[in-house]
C-alpha cells in the first residue's frame, strides 16, 4: 500500500451518514460563505479575463459558473468559480495548510457533482473530504513549504481537489490513487504573484487541476503509485527534508479539520495575516474616538514569519493593498472600516494614506510563541502613540471569524446577502439561501446551481 492508495481508500470509505452533526453544520456554514464570495467576485477583472477566454474556447455545457448564465466543462467551471472565489481574498483560511481550502475544494466538488448529477449530501461529503485532505497534507508538509515561497492554496489544493472530484465522479480505488498522482504533477503556485491577478488564478487552477486529474484517471491515464512519498515525489519536491508523508493518512478525520483547528471566516477582504491588527486598530479607534491627525505613530508587532505574505510596503494597486500591513492599518485609521470598497486602486493611492503609512512601523517578534502557522497563531500587538504623548495598546490573539471567535449564523447570512447582491436580484438571493440551508437534503445539486444563476433580463 502507498500513501496515495491509503488516502484514496479513506476518501472512498467515508459515507455521508457517518459524518458527525457538527461536521455537517460547519461544512454547510463554510459552503454558504464560499458561495457568497464566489458570487461577489464574478464582476472582478480577473474573473472577466478568465471567463472571456473560457467562453471563447467553448465547451460542452455541463457545469455552471456561479453568478452568471455560463455553462461549460467541469474543468472550466471549477477554474472560473475558484478564480472568482479568491478574486477578493474574502474566502476562508486554514491554519493547518497556511492557505485557503474551501475556494479550491468547493469549486472542484461542485463542478464534478453537477456533471455527475450528484445529490447535495454527496457534494457536502466530497467537500469535507477535500478540506480534510488539504488540511492534513498541509500539516504533513510543515511550515517550510510556505516559507520557501510556495502558495499552499495551489500546491496542496490540487491534491485535495482531485480527491473530492474523483469521489463524485465515481472513481474506484485504483482510479482515485491515479488521480492523486496526476494532481501531484499539476500542482504549483508561487507566492511572488501575491498582489496580482495570478494569486486568485492559483485557486482556480488548483480546482481545475483536481477535476482534470480525476477525469483523466477515469479514462485510464497512468501515474506513479509513489507520487506522494517517492524519491522524486510530492514531499521531496515541496518539502525537502522537512515533510512527513507517513503522518498524512493516520490523521484523516481524527479529528476533522472543520472541527479542529477549524476554518477562519474573513471579516475583511484582505490577507488574513492582517486581521488581528485590523481588529485591534478598529476597536481602539471606536473606543477612543480616534482621528488620524491625533496619531503620532503606530507600531504593529507580529510573530516571526507573520509578515511572510505581506510583501508590499507601499502598495500601488488595490490588489497589492490586500498584502500590505501598512496600508490596511492606515485605511482602518482613516476610514474607520475596511471593506470591499477599500481596495480600489484610487483608495490605495490617496495622499492621506501615504502620510499615515509614513507613521506606521511593522516588526516581527521571535519571542511570540507559535507552533506552525504565524499568520494565525501567537498574538499581534498594536501600539498607537498619540500626539499628546499618551499610548493606546491592544493585543489580539484570535481575530473575529477565527474558530475561537466564530461568526454567528446571522453574521454569515448577512455576509452572504452582501456578497450575492451584485449578480443576484433580491428574490434570487433568498432562493439561493433557501437551497444552501437545506443542501444535504437536495436530490440534485443542479437545483442549487440553478438558484445561483441570475434571471434573464427582460428585453
Amino acid at each position: 500500500m502507498t500513501v496515495s492508495r491509503d488516502l484514496a481508500a479513506w476518501a472512498l470509505d467515508l459515507r455521508p451518514e457517518s459524518l458527525p452533526d457538527e461536521v455537517v453544520r460547519l461544512a454547510r456554514d463554510a459552503i454558504l460563505d464560499t458561495v457568497g464570495v464566489i458570487l461577489a467576485g464574478v464582476g472582478e477583472p480577473v474573473t472577466r479575463i478568465v471567463g472571456d477566454l473560457v467562453a471563447e474556447d467553448g465547451c460542452r455545457p455541463v457545469a455552471s459558473q456561479l453568478g452568471s448564465r455560463l455553462r461549460t466543462s467541469p474543468e472550466h467551471a471549477a477554474l472560473l468559480n475558484g478564480v472568482s472565489g479568491h478574486a477578493l481574498d474574502f474566502d476562508d483560511v486554514s491554519r493547518s495548510m497556511e492557505g485557503h481550502p474551501s475556494v479550491v475544494a468547493l469549486p472542484a466538488a461542485l463542478a464534478a457533482a453537477e456533471a455527475a448529477g450528484a445529490s447535495g449530501a454527496e457534494l457536502l461529503t466530497a467537500y469535507v473530504v477535500g478540506v480534510e485532505v488539504m488540511g492534513k497534507l498541509g500539516r504533513a508538509l510543515g511550515s517550510a513549504h510556505y516559507q520557501a515561497g510556495w502558495h499552499a492554496t495551489a500546491t496542496v489544493g490540487a491534491v485535495g481537489a482531485a480527491v473530492a472530484a474523483g469521489r463524485l465522479l465515481g472513481l474506484d480505488l485504483d482510479g482515485l490513487e491515479r488521480a492523486v498522482a496526476i494532481a501531484v504533477s499539476e500542482a504549483g503556485g508561487s507566492r511572488q504573484n501575491f498582489g496580482t491577478m495570478t494569486k486568485p488564478f492559483h485557486a482556480g487552477h488548483a480546482a481545475r487541476s483536481g477535476v482534470h486529474a480525476a477525469r483523466l484517471a477515469a479514462r485510464g491515464l497512468t501515474a506513479s503509485a509513489a507520487a506522494l512519498e517517492g524519491r522524486y515525489g510530492y514531499f521531496a519536491l515541496f518539502a525537502p527534508g522537512g515533510g512527513r508523508a507517513e503522518t498524512l493518512v493516520p490523521g484523516l478525520g481524527r479529528p476533522f479539520e472543520l472541527v479542529d483547528p477549524g476554518l477562519s471566516v474573513k471579516r475583511y477582504p484582505c490577507c488574513f495575516a492582517t486581521h488581528r491588527a485590523l481588529d485591534a486598530v478598529l476597536d481602539l479607534r471606536r473606543e477612543h474616538g480616534l482621528e488620524p491627525d491625533q496619531v503620532e505613530r503606530v507600531r504593529v508587532t507580529v510573530p516571526a514569519g507573520g509578515l511572510a505574505p505581506l510583501i508590499y510596503d507601499r502598495p500601488g494597486t488595490g490588489l497589492e493593498g490586500k498584502f500590505s500591513m501598512g496600508y490596511v492599518v492606515a485605511a482602518a485609521l482613516l476610514d474607520g472600516e475596511v471593506g470591499l470598497g477599500s481596495f480600489g486602486d484610487e483608495m490605495v493611492r490617496r495622499s492621506e494614506i501615504g502620510e499615515l503609512e509614513d507613521r506606521i512601523e511593522v516588526a516581527e517578534d521571535p519571542a511570540v510563541p507559535i507552533d506552525h502557522n504565524p499568520m494565525e497563531e501567537g498574538e499581534v500587538t498594536v501600539g498607537i502613540v498619540l500626539r499628546d504623548g499618551s499610548v493606546l495598546e491592544r493585543t489580539v490573539r484570535h481575530p473575529r471569524g477565527s474558530p475561537e471567535r466564530r461568526l454567528t449564523g446571522a453574521e454569515l447570512v448577512a455576509k452572504f446577502r452582501d456578497c450575492a447582491s451584485g449578480p443576484l436580484a433580491p428574490d434570487g438571493v433568498e432562493r439561493a439561501l433557501a437551497c444552501l440551508e437545506r443542501l444535504e437534503r437536495l436530490d440534485d445539486v443542479g437545483e442549487l446551481t440553478a438558484a445561483l444563476r441570475p434571471a434573464v433580463m427582460a428585453a
